[in-house]
C-alpha cells in the first residue's frame, strides 16, 4: 500500500523529482473525507488546478506506484492549465458551440495519462488486463486536449459514446473543478523551470517530460490555432438571451444573468489570392482552413472571393453550408492587387465581422483601413512589413 500521502511524497522525491518539485512548490494538497467534492461512490482525487483533494481511503489503500501515477496526474492538470481553459470554455463556448465539461475532462485525462505512461511516472492501474484510467493509443500527449475533445465530440455526434464517460473499472475517474482558482502562468512557468533543473541535477528527467517542459517554456503554437482563435475573437457577437436565466450562475451566485442563446457570427469574407504565384498546395491548405473556420464560427453568411489583379469569382454560402472546394471555382492566375476585394465589399454595402486574406503578399494595398477586422494569412513571413493594417498570421506550408 502507499502509506498514505507521506509515502507518495517520499516516492516522488526519490523517483520522479520533476513532479515532486511541482507538488511541493505549487500545489495545495488536502487529504481527508470531503462531502460535496466527490460524487457519492467516486471518492478518488479532485483538482481545480491549484488544490488537490485526496480521499483518505483512496490514497491509503492504493499501491504506492499507482498512487504516484494518480498524484502526478492531478499535477498534470495544473501544468497544462486544463481547469483555466475549461472555465473559459464554460463561460464562452468552444469553437462557437456549447461546451461539454465531462467530455473535456475525458480528453484531458487521455493526454495526461499517455504522457505519464511514456515517461514511466509511477504505474497505470490495471484490472483484468485493462487500464483502470483513460488510456488510448489514438490520443497521445503529442495532441492538445482541444484536438482530442474535437475528435471525441465528432464521434459522439455520430452516436458513438465517448470512452470513459461511464468511468473506468475499479476506482472511477478524478473530479475536475472549474472555479477559476488558478496558478498564474508566470508562476507555473517558474515552477516548471525549477522542476526541470531539479530533475536534471538528479539525472531523472525522462525524455517525454523534457519535451513537455521545453514546449511549455518555449511554446510553439500552430498557425491554424492562432487563426481559429483570432477569427473567433474578431467575429464574436452578443448571443445572450434573457428569456431563460443562466442556471449555474443563478444557483451558485444568486444572480439572474443572461445565458448563451447561440454561437456564431454574422458575416465572414474570405479572399483567396489566386495569382500565378499561388500553387495548388496553397489552395488546398486555404480550403481546409476555410472549412474549419466555417465549422467553428457558424457564420450566417460567408463569401469566398477569388482575386488576382481583379475579383474573378464570388461564392456565397449560407448558415450551415460547408463548401465543396473540389467544385468551387476561384479563377485567377494573373498578377496580384489587394485593393479590388475591399472595393467589392464596399460596393456591396457589406460590413463583415472580419475579412481573411490568404496571400503570398506580392502586390499593392489599399491606402485606408476599411473599418472592420482584417486578418492577413501570409505564406511569405518576410513580407510582413508591407502590411498597412490588420492582424498578420504566418502560414507554415509544411503543416497539414
Amino acid at each position: 500500500m502507499s502509506d498514505g500521502f507521506t509515502g507518495v511524497k517520499t516516492a516522488m522525491l526519490l523517483h520522479v523529482p520533476f513532479f515532486a518539485s511541482l507538488l511541493l512548490d505549487m500545489m495545495d494538497v488536502k487529504v481527508g473525507k470531503f462531502e460535496g467534492v466527490f460524487p457519492p461512490g467516486n471518492e478518488t482525487m479532485a483538482t481545480d488546478g491549484k488544490t488537490i483533494w485526496m480521499d483518505q481511503d483512496f490514497i491509503d489503500n492504493m499501491p504506492i506506484e499507482n498512487a504516484v501515477f494518480a498524484t502526478a496526474h492531478e499535477i498534470g492538470h495544473a501544468m497544462w492549465e486544463h481547469m483555466a481553459r475549461g472555465k473559459r470554455y464554460m463561460d464562452l463556448g468552444f469553437d462557437g458551440q456549447e461546451f461539454h465539461p465531462m467530455l473535456y475532462n475525458i480528453a484531458a485525462d487521455f493526454v495526461i495519462n499517455d504522457m505519464l505512461v511514456k515517461a514511466g511516472v509511477g504505474k497505470m492501474m490495471y484490472k483484468d488486463g485493462k487500464p483502470c484510467w483513460l488510456l488510448d493509443p489514438k490520443y497521445t500527449c503529442d495532441m492538445t486536449v482541444e484536438e482530442v475533445y474535437r475528435d471525441l465530440l465528432k464521434n459522439a455526434k455520430k452516436g458513438n459514446p465517448p470512452p470513459g464517460m461511464e468511468g473506468g473499472p475499479g476506482d472511477g475517474r478524478d473530479v475536475h473543478i472549474f472555479n477559476g482558482d488558478q496558478i498564474s502562468p508566470a508562476e507555473m512557468k517558474r515552477a516548471i523551470q525549477t522542476a526541470v533543473d531539479t530533475a536534471k541535477a538528479m539525472g531523472k528527467l525522462p525524455g517525454a517530460l523534457q519535451r513537455f517542459a521545453e514546449e511549455f517554456l518555449e511554446p510553439k503554437v500552430k498557425w491554424q490555432d492562432i487563426l481559429r482563435t483570432t477569427v473567433t475573437t474578431a467575429a464574436s457577437r452578443d448571443t445572450t438571451s434573457w428569456a431563460r436565466p443562466h442556471r449555474r450562475r443563478l444557483a451558485t451566485q444568486g444572480v439572474y444573468l443572461a445565458r448563451p442563446a447561440a454561437y456564431g457570427c454574422r458575416l465572414i469574407v474570405w479572399v483567396w489570392d489566386t495569382s500565378g504565384s499561388i500553387g495548388q498546395k496553397e489552395m488546398n491548405l486555404f480550403g481546409g482552413e476555410c472549412a474549419d473556420i466555417i465549422r467553428t464560427c457558424h457564420p450566417e453568411t460567408a463569401f469566398l472571393v477569388g482575386c488576382d489583379v481583379a475579383v474573378s469569382n464570388v461564392h456565397e454560402f449560407g448558415d450551415g453550408v460547408e463548401p465543396d472546394w473540389s467544385t468551387t471555382e476561384v479563377g485567377g492566375g494573373g498578377g496580384t492587387d489587394f485593393r479590388p476585394p475591399f472595393e467589392w465589399v464596399k460596393e456591396q454595402g457589406l460590413v463583415p465581422d472580419c475579412l481573411i486574406y490568404f496571400t503570398d503578399m506580392m502586390g499593392p494595398f489599399p491606402t485606408e483601413y476599411p473599418g472592420y477586422p482584417v486578418i492577413w494569412c501570409l505564406t511569405t513571413p518576410d513580407q510582413e512589413g508591407k502590411v498597412p493594417f490588420g492582424k498578420v498570421i504566418h502560414v507554415d506550408l509544411t503543416e497539414g
